[in-house]
């Protein structure tokens, strides 16, 4: 079931609410500080489930990269025409060959409970939004997962 299509279900979305409301609705640990930047954006076509699955799934990996408590910095912005969105953790971060060789795929995990499909299911979902999902980190240093969406969806 995992390479199937992805059916979208596209509505006119305000993507800082949605930020705001997964932030609200994701149970962080009192050390772990979560800062939001939310620049003015137009709004997105897209689908408001599949992203909020996105972004929970970000922002619950970054707190889980984060051991000893640390910072998530989620940002929002516009870049001609698309919009922005980046999540930052303090944690763990990860090396340029796992990011390469493993991150994006299925049943790769390094979690002791992980399925190893939430980060090939955020990008099946962003790409089926005719966006990107890209990944920088350092090990040790944390990891920034930025996502790029066009305003509109193209036509399939």
């Amino acid at each position: 079931s995992l390479r199937q299509k992805l059916e979208l279900k596209p509505s006119v979305t305000d993507l800082n609410r949605l930020v705001t409301e997964a932030i609200e609705a994701t149970a962080f640990s009192d050390d772990i500080e979560v800062i939001s930047d939310l620049q003015t954006l137009h709004p997105v076509m897209a689908d408001q489930e599949q992203l909020n699955t996105v972004l929970t799934n970000l922002l619950l990996n970054a707190s889980e990269a984060m051991e000893r408590g640390g910072r998530i910095e989620v940002r929002t912005s516009m870049q001609e025409n698309r919009a922005v969105l980046s999540v930052s953790d303090t944690g763990c971060g990860m090396t340029p060959a796992f990011i390469r060789d493993y991150l994006f795929r299925p049943f790769h995990t390094t979690k002791k409970k992980g399925l190893g499909i939430g980060m090939f299911q955020c990008r099946m979902i962003i790409n089926a939004h005719g966006g990107t999902l890209q990944a920088e980190s350092e090990p040790g240093r944390g990891t920034t997962f930025h996502i790029q969406l066009p305003l509109k969806l193209k036509a399939p």
